[in-house]
């Protein structure tokens, strides 16, 4: 995990993205990482994902509601009026774009264009979607989330491209290189 990148990608969503909740936050990062392995084959943040009760879950940004997590120097985090976590920027947009290639750049701004005015709750309709991963997981694995809200169940991105031999011949590649 590149917890600079993730820091400034967290910072640069906080500073595009008014009053942003953790729950959102999560959300857009999910969506951002999945968006970017469905179109390049490489994820921005290499990140994991879990199959939780309201979506796909990186705990590394879930924890950011212990006072911002790994990321405490990069946002802070306030609860407001209705006990959610609020997610604010401590890096500039400015300085934060400085981590993306241009490529990055512009999907990342694609889904906050088209997904940044939407509630956690929609959201979670957009992670949830029929044919997902996220639902995929859930009906593999018979998941009832009445009797639980987290799992250990890990999503594998590189399945967004598993049809596409040389976007997975990339995610694999990108993969080994992450992990060094």
């Amino acid at each position: 995990m590149n917890k600079n990148k993730i820091g400034n990608l967290l910072a640069y969503i906080s500073s595009v993205v008014s009053d942003v909740n953790l729950r959102k936050l999560i959300k857009l990062v999910y969506l951002i990482d999945e968006r970017s392995v469905a179109t390049r084959g490489i994820a921005v943040t290499w990140m994991d994902y879990y199959v939780w009760k309201k979506g796909p879950v990186s705990p590394y940004i879930y924890d950011v509601k212990n006072q911002g997590g790994a990321f405490a120097g990069y946002i802070s985090t306030a609860i407001n009026e209705e006990g959610k976590i609020i997610v604010s920027p401590l890096v500039s947009k400015q300085d934060s774009a400085l981590l993306f290639s241009t490529k990055e750049l512009l999907l990342i701004d694609s889904i906050l264009n088209e997904y940044g005015r939407m509630s956690a709750d929609e959201l979670t309709e957009v992670t949830h979607r029929v044919g997902g991963l996220w639902d995929k997981a859930c009906k593999l694995h018979h998941l009832d989330f009445s009797k639980q809200q987290k799992t250990n169940i890990k999503l594998d991105l590189c399945d967004l491209v598993a049809e596409d031999e040389e976007k997975k011949g990339i995610y694999e590649d990108a993969y080994e290189i992450a992990l060094i």
